[in-house]
Order: structure tokens, then C-alpha cells, then sequence
């Protein structure tokens, strides 16, 4: 059966596809080419293979053209979304970093002023330690019970509390926290320095009010008798703890640099006041045990029996009984002296000079520096006197004045 399949579709082949011959003259010479069946049968499948092929690759670069263009808009569409993306993290980088730029200004900024007010707290309180007053006892009263020391004004910088900036600090790890603790810290410090200068001021205020004198002239005539000079040029708060922050952009806020510039007011004054309680003629004129036997102001004249005017205070003890200089000074005077007998008068400053007189011997000379409860001379009776005892004046801008008033402040400031 398959034979004869074989031979009707050959049959059918060569009826269509009959052989040929090919006739080629040339030269008077023909040449001719046989053409089998199979042969033409072979060159139409090849052609038809080809002719298949072509189509087939053509329709397949169509295709895959089409497919390459999709994949180049795919590819497109990815870059334009890959710029947009890449310029979105570039911004947003940009961001970041003005941000954390602006952080660490604000940051750096807080820093330098935590450690403005650091260093001048702590310069404030080494100049708070270099005065040298001693401590002194409650404030004094008079004779009616009424208490000297005036009442320290009310401060007002309200002062928080320190639990809460505790608590806030242990619980939470945040800088911010952090330095606000530390500056609650220091603002506490403050207030303490603040209560001790004013309470320190107050009292000495007191003390000295018991003299009877204007203390601010006191101090102002100490200030005028000074060797100073120079250009005048007018400082801030800045200037007071020797920081450049003013260079460098950044100022102490308005309330902590005027809480300093007022405690540094007051720790000034202090030192002022410490300073004349140091070298003011305060102390007693005798360095053992002693009487009072005349006091200040008028009295009957020992030796005509008639009123009279006595410019000092009379103090009796034994014969060549320590005479001691009553506070620091200079030597103007040492010698004899009309109605005085031997004398020294001892300049402390202040418009104050003392004299002492009716001395036995003196022991300085015009020109010597002495200190307080220094050894001057003896107690004599030379000069205009009926016994063994010390003549002692103090006198005050060219005036004498009663020497009890800065008797009763110098033992005031013993006490302490």
C-alpha cells in the first residue's frame, strides 16, 4: 500500500513536474542542460523553505521589533523614574544637612553659652573667695532692741525648683535635657551666691551704720585718695568675665547677664566695705586689760576745773602698757607734741588719722607702715596730763570725731 501511494504521489509529481532539457547554442556549438523531476522537485522545496524562512524572520523581526520598543519605553520609563528618585534623595539629602547644619549651630551656640555662664559662675565665685572680711555675728541691735540690718530686697528672678530638673535629667538621656539640668544647676548656684553676697552686704551695711557715718562717702573719699588713672572706657557684662562672646556672635541671655552684673555689683561693694572694715582704725588702742576714764565730747578740765572740750577718749592701765595702732597705716607723726606730750599720729586712709598721746616711749618713726594691734608705744603721762593713761582721738576729714562710734562697730566685728 505505502508503494503504491509512493508511486501515484511520484505519478502525480512528474506530470507536473515533467523533466526538461535546456538547449544552449553558442559558437555554432548547442549545448543542452537535463532538468530532472527530482531536481525541479528539490529546488521548489528549497524555495519554499526559503521563501518560509524569509517570512518567518520577517514577521519575527516585526515582532521583536515591536517587543525592543516596548522594552526601550520600559527601560526610558525606568531612567526618568530613576533621575526623578535619585534627584528626590539628593534633595531630601540636602535637607538633612541644612537641618543638622542648623542643629549643631543651635547646638554649638547653647554649648558656648552653658560655658559662658560656666566660667563666669566660677569666676565669680574665685572673686567671691579672694575677700577677705571675716564672718560676723547676727546682725547688730540698739539699745532699744531695734535691729540694724535692713531686710535684702526680693529677688526678682523667679528661682525653679531643682527636683524637677533632677527627675528631668535622670530620665532622660537627651542633650537638651541635659544642659538644661546643668544650667538649672548653675542658675541654683547663682541664687546661692546671690543670698549669701546680699545677706554678706546687709550685714556689713549694719555694722558700719553703727559709726554714725555716710559709709558711701567713706568709701568714696577711699576711692578719691587712690593712685589711679587713665582713659575712661565704659564695660559690659561681657568685659566683667574676660570672655570673647561678644566676638564670636553669642550673648548671655538678658536676665542671667544682668543677675551677674548685679551680684558683681554687690560682691564690689562688698569688697569695698570688707576693705574698710580691714583698715579702718576699728580696733581698741590698748593691747591689755583697760578702763575708760573720760569719755568724748565736753567735760570739767582736770586741771582748772571749767568746762571744756575733750576731742578724744582717756584710757588708764599701768605704766608702759602696750599702745597698739587701732587699724593699718602710715606714720605721720612721732614725737612731741604741745599739751599732747609724746605723740603718733597714724594715717589709715579713708580721711581717718588717729592720735595717741600722753605716750611714755614710742616705738615707730614718722614714715613706718604699721598694722593693726602693732605695737607703738607705751602709756605715759608726758604732756598735759595727771596720770598714767592714753590720750586717743580720731579725726575724720580735718574734724575729730567720738572714737566710741568706731569702738562699738570694731568690737562688733571682733565678735565674729
Amino acid at each position: 500500500m505505502f508503494s503504491r501511494v509512493k508511486e501515484a504521489v511520484w505519478g502525480t509529481a512528474q506530470r507536473w513536474f515533467p523533466d526538461r532539457q535546456i538547449y544552449h547554442r553558442s559558437d555554432g556549438q548547442v549545448r543542452y542542460f537535463a532538468i530532472s523531476s527530482g531536481l525541479q522537485i528539490g529546488a521548489l522545496l528549497t524555495a519554499t523553505a526559503l521563501a518560509g524562512w524569509l517570512c518567518f524572520t520577517t514577521v519575527s523581526v516585526a515582532f521583536h521589533g515591536r517587543a525592543l520598543a516596548a522594552k526601550d519605553a520600559q527601560l526610558e520609563r525606568e531612567r526618568i523614574n530613576y533621575h526623578r528618585m535619585v534627584a528626590e534623595a539628593q534633595a531630601n539629602e540636602a535637607t538633612v544637612i541644612s537641618f543638622m547644619e542648623s542643629r549643631m549651630e543651635e547646638f554649638d551656640r547653647t554649648a558656648y553659652e552653658f560655658q559662658m555662664r560656666h566660667e563666669t559662675l566660677r569666676q565669680l565665685v574665685d572673686f567671691a573667695e579672694q575677700l577677705t572680711g571675716q564672718d560676723l555675728a547676727p546682725s547688730p541691735e540698739l539699745d532699744d532692741g531695734r535691729v540694724l540690718m535692713a531686710a535684702a530686697p526680693a529677688d526678682p528672678t523667679p528661682r525653679e525648683a531643682r527636683d524637677p530638673l533632677v527627675s528631668v535629667a535622670a530620665l532622660s538621656d537627651s542633650p537638651e535635657d541635659q544642659i538644661a539640668y546643668l544650667m538649672g544647676e548653675q542658675d541654683a548656684v547663682l541664687a546661692q551666691a546671690e543670698d549669701a553676697t546680699e545677706a554678706r552686704l546687709q550685714n556689713l551695711r549694719a555694722v558700719l551704720r553703727l559709726t554714725g557715718l555716710n559709709i558711701e562717702d567713706v568709701i568714696a573719699e577711699n576711692r578719691e585718695g587712690e593712685e589711679r588713672g587713665g582713659p575712661y572706657e565704659p564695660i559690659s557684662v561681657n568685659d566683667f568675665i574676660n570672655t570673647p562672646s561678644s566676638a564670636a556672635g553669642v550673648e548671655l541671655d538678658d536676665a542671667f547677664s544682668s543677675r551677674i552684673a548685679r551680684i558683681a555689683a554687690r560682691l564690689l561693694e562688698v569688697e569695698e566695705l570688707e576693705d574698710f572694715v580691714d583698715n579702718g582704725p576699728l580696733g581698741v588702742p590698748i593691747g591689755v586689760t583697760y578702763r575708760e576714764t573720760s569719755p568724748y565730747g565736753t567735760r570739767l578740765d582736770p586741771f582748772t576745773g571749767r568746762p571744756a572740750s575733750h576731742a578724744g577718749k582717756d584710757f588708764a592701765a599701768y605704766r608702759r602698757a602696750p599702745i597698739i595702732a587701732t587699724g593699718p597705716g602710715r606714720v605721720i607723726y612721732a614725737g612731741w607734741r604741745s599739751g599732747y606730750g609724746r605723740t603718733v599720729e597714724i594715717d589709715h586712709g579713708y580721711g581717718f588719722v588717729t592720735r595717741y598721746g600722753h605716750l611714755h616711749e614710742i616705738a615707730v618713726r614718722r614714715g613706718d607702715t604699721v598694722e593693726r594691734g602693732e605695737r607703738i608705744g607705751g602709756m605715759g603721762s608726758t604732756g598735759r596730763s595727771t596720770a598714767t593713761h592714753l590720750h586717743y582721738e580720731i579725726w575724720y576729714n580735718g574734724s575729730t570725731m567720738d572714737p566710741e562710734r568706731l569702738l562699738r562697730a570694731g568690737r562688733y566685728v571682733q565678735q565674729g
